[in-house]
Protein backbone atom coordinates (compact mmCIF):
# COMPACT_ATOMS: atom_id res chain seq x y z
CA UNK A 1 0.00 0.00 0.00
CA UNK A 2 1.31 3.48 -0.85
CA UNK A 3 2.22 5.80 2.01
CA UNK A 4 0.82 9.29 2.26
CA UNK A 5 3.30 12.07 1.56
CA UNK A 6 4.89 13.89 4.49
CA UNK A 7 3.23 17.17 3.53
CA UNK A 8 -0.21 15.58 3.43
CA UNK A 9 0.33 13.85 6.79
CA UNK A 10 1.58 17.11 8.37
CA UNK A 11 -1.50 19.01 7.21
CA UNK A 12 -3.75 16.19 8.44
CA UNK A 13 -2.14 16.28 11.91
CA UNK A 14 -2.67 20.05 12.12
CA UNK A 15 -6.32 19.71 11.11
CA UNK A 16 -6.85 16.93 13.63
CA UNK A 17 -5.64 19.11 16.51
CA UNK A 18 -7.49 22.19 15.27
CA UNK A 19 -10.74 20.22 14.86
CA UNK A 20 -10.52 19.38 18.57
CA UNK A 21 -10.14 23.05 19.54
CA UNK A 22 -6.35 23.14 19.77
CA UNK A 23 -3.71 25.11 17.89
CA UNK A 24 -1.23 23.77 15.36
CA UNK A 25 1.40 25.37 13.14
CA UNK A 26 4.25 24.35 10.84
CA UNK A 27 7.53 25.49 12.41
CA UNK A 28 9.65 23.96 9.64
CA UNK A 29 8.67 22.59 6.25
CA UNK A 30 10.53 19.47 5.30
CA UNK A 31 10.55 17.46 2.12
CA UNK A 32 7.00 17.38 0.76
CA UNK A 33 7.21 13.75 -0.28
CA UNK A 34 9.37 11.77 2.10
CA UNK A 35 10.33 13.84 5.15
CA UNK A 36 9.83 12.59 8.70
CA UNK A 37 7.79 14.65 11.16
CA UNK A 38 8.63 15.90 14.66
CA UNK A 39 5.94 17.22 16.99
CA UNK A 40 6.64 19.96 19.52
CA UNK A 41 3.75 19.74 21.99
CA UNK A 42 2.87 22.00 24.90
CA UNK A 43 0.93 19.72 27.26
CA UNK A 44 -2.28 21.03 28.82
CA UNK A 45 -1.71 21.79 32.51
CA UNK A 46 2.10 21.87 32.25
CA UNK A 47 2.88 25.20 30.54
CA UNK A 48 6.60 25.12 31.37
CA UNK A 49 7.17 21.64 29.90
CA UNK A 50 7.58 20.96 26.19
CA UNK A 51 7.26 17.45 24.78
CA UNK A 52 8.91 16.47 21.49
CA UNK A 53 7.70 13.37 19.64
CA UNK A 54 9.38 11.55 16.76
CA UNK A 55 7.75 9.04 14.46
CA UNK A 56 8.50 5.42 15.34
CA UNK A 57 7.71 2.02 13.88
CA UNK A 58 6.46 -0.61 16.31
CA UNK A 59 7.56 -4.26 16.22
CA UNK A 60 4.40 -5.21 14.29
CA UNK A 61 5.13 -2.58 11.61
CA UNK A 62 2.51 -0.14 12.86
CA UNK A 63 3.55 3.52 12.95
CA UNK A 64 3.31 5.54 16.13
CA UNK A 65 5.06 8.27 18.11
CA UNK A 66 7.89 8.20 20.64
CA UNK A 67 8.40 10.97 23.20
CA UNK A 68 11.97 12.26 23.39
CA UNK A 69 13.42 13.43 26.70
CA UNK A 70 12.36 12.24 30.15
CA UNK A 71 9.52 13.07 30.83
CA UNK A 72 9.77 15.79 28.25
CA UNK A 73 11.93 18.88 28.21
CA UNK A 74 11.92 21.24 31.18
CA UNK A 75 12.01 24.31 28.98
CA UNK A 76 11.65 25.45 25.40
CA UNK A 77 15.39 25.97 24.89
CA UNK A 78 16.13 22.30 25.62
CA UNK A 79 13.33 21.19 23.28
CA UNK A 80 14.55 23.52 20.53
CA UNK A 81 18.11 22.17 20.92
CA UNK A 82 16.84 18.59 20.47
CA UNK A 83 14.88 19.67 17.39
CA UNK A 84 17.94 21.45 15.96
CA UNK A 85 20.00 18.25 16.37
CA UNK A 86 17.31 16.27 14.53
CA UNK A 87 17.24 18.81 11.69
CA UNK A 88 21.04 18.58 11.40
CA UNK A 89 20.77 14.78 11.02
CA UNK A 90 17.81 14.95 8.63
CA UNK A 91 17.31 18.21 6.69
CA UNK A 92 14.09 16.82 5.15
CA UNK A 93 12.30 16.71 8.52
CA UNK A 94 9.08 18.60 9.25
CA UNK A 95 8.49 20.25 12.66
CA UNK A 96 4.94 20.90 13.83
CA UNK A 97 4.01 22.81 16.98
CA UNK A 98 0.83 21.61 18.65
CA UNK A 99 -1.08 23.13 21.56
CA UNK A 100 -3.92 20.68 22.22
CA UNK A 101 -7.09 21.77 23.96
CA UNK A 102 -7.29 18.59 26.04
CA UNK A 103 -4.85 16.49 28.07
CA UNK A 104 -3.14 13.46 26.56
CA UNK A 105 -1.41 12.77 23.29
CA UNK A 106 -3.09 14.97 20.65
CA UNK A 107 -3.21 12.55 17.70
CA UNK A 108 -5.12 9.34 16.98
CA UNK A 109 -1.99 7.30 16.22
CA UNK A 110 -0.51 5.22 19.06
CA UNK A 111 2.05 6.61 21.45
CA UNK A 112 5.10 4.42 22.10
CA UNK A 113 5.57 4.60 25.86
CA UNK A 114 8.83 6.60 25.90
CA UNK A 115 12.30 6.73 24.40
CA UNK A 116 13.71 4.59 27.21
CA UNK A 117 11.10 1.85 26.64
CA UNK A 118 12.26 0.06 23.50
CA UNK A 119 9.90 -2.89 23.98
CA UNK A 120 7.56 -1.83 21.20
CA UNK A 121 4.59 -1.37 23.50
CA UNK A 122 2.09 1.29 22.66
CA UNK A 123 -0.78 3.00 24.37
CA UNK A 124 -3.80 4.56 22.77
CA UNK A 125 -4.58 8.20 23.51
Amino acid sequence: MARLTAGLRARAYLRQVQARGGFGAVLRRGDETAGDILLKVRPVGAPARVDVYAQATLADGQRGWMRLGQPGFADEAAADAAIARAVTRDPDIWVLELEPDEAGFPLDEPLVLDQCDRGGQAERP
